[in-house]
């Protein structure tokens, strides 16, 4: 049996086709500038443009308009774009395209579509990746936070420890750790109730992280130093770039603005009470006491028992015999 015809394709009408599209469609001589067809959709946005020039009927200019890409869809024969700005805050997506004619002749098809919806849709998705990559850092700077005193927490300060140790050690520069301990804290806890206990530690926060500017408005510590409460009443401060002498000097002048915390200003809270404040401070040094984070969490934390058997409100550096560890002699803090 012979093969059934093959069916005829539908024949359609330019002119409908682009009569039936939403999108604002005109067809400009790009010599002249001039409209020579608007489908439906641009009749009813612009009104009749038949023989005017295409930026005088559409955006009232005398010359082609500056976001105008038509020179260059005629030149490189390429589909050209110009997203447009406009007052009320809407935007619209300007196209160029070339279009021969049956006689020869080359015309510009401009669609004109309205994206402002699309826009704004953009804008909020870039706003809530915002909010999600703040909130992100905020749980970041959280789990690596102390939660009572807003310092390093004892996971960061370890992980941060082992880095700058092998960094000082690449790089031949002196790295010093300072642990901190508050004396008698128990006797605190114990006569005034945990939530005093909690405002001393709060306290000791805010001056290691350098927010208690007084005496003298000079604060103690620099923007590299790592404090940290590595748990209960015991803090660290890891130093970099400083040598034993210059670990030497910021202990002396912490252990005396511990002695003076509840004379603060910002610790009013706690003058009355007046409470006996005081801590013990053990220095170790890279490379001098050792080459790795371990060898200089155990180096101060040996110092730091040697100067509570000293008698507590002291500092001492690390020594090989806990006995012989040297005394520091208190320093005039100017």
């Amino acid at each position: 049996m012979p093969d059934p015809p093959s069916p005829i394709p539908p024949q359609y009408d330019p002119q409908t086709l682009l009569n039936s599209q939403p999108v604002t469609i005109t067809i400009i001589d790009p010599a002249s500038y001039k409209v020579q067809f608007q489908n439906q959709t641009s009749l009813a946005k612009f009104g009749d443009m038949s023989a005017q020039t295409c930026h005088e009927k559409i955006a009232g200019c005398a010359a082609p308009c500056t976001f105008c890409k038509m020179p260059e869809a005629m030149q490189t024969g390429r589909i050209t774009a110009s997203e447009v700005p406009l007052p009320n805050d809407a935007y619209l997506l300007v196209q160029w395209s070339k279009a021969e004619t049956y006689d020869g002749r080359v015309h510009i098809v401009e669609t004109i579509l309205d994206i402002s919806e699309t826009k704004r849709q953009l804008a909020r998705i870039e706003l809530l990746n915002r909010q999600l990559e703040e909130s992100v850092l905020q749980l970041r700077e959280l789990s690596i936070r102390d939660g009572l005193t807003g310092l390093y927490n004892h996971s960061y300060f370890r992980d941060s420890l082992t880095r700058m140790a092998a960094q000082a050690l690449r790089t031949h520069h002196p790295l010093s750790l300072l642990f901190l301990d508050l004396d008698n804290f128990k006797t605190i806890n114990d006569s005034h109730g945990h939530g005093i206990g909690d405002q001393v530690l709060q306290g000791i926060g805010r001056l290691l992280g350098n927010q208690l500017p007084s005496a003298g408005d000079r604060a103690i510590g620099r923007t590299s130093d790592l404090p940290a409460r590595c748990g209960g009443e015991e803090f660290a401060v890891i130093l970099p770039d400083t040598s034993l002498e210059g670990a030497l000097v910021l202990a002396e002048q912490l252990r005396q603005r511990v002695a003076a915390l509840t004379s603060e200003p910002e610790e009013h809270n706690l003058a009355s009470l007046h409470l006996a404040v005081s801590c013990s401070i053990g220095i170790a040094c890279l490379p001098d006491h050792g080459t790795t984070a371990e060898n200089l969490i155990d180096a101060a934390d040996r110092a730091l028992y040697a100067a509570k058997a000293a008698g507590k409100n002291c500092v001492r550096v690390f020594s090989s015999g806990l006995a012989t560890a040297p005394a520091v002699p208190p320093l005039q803090v100017s």
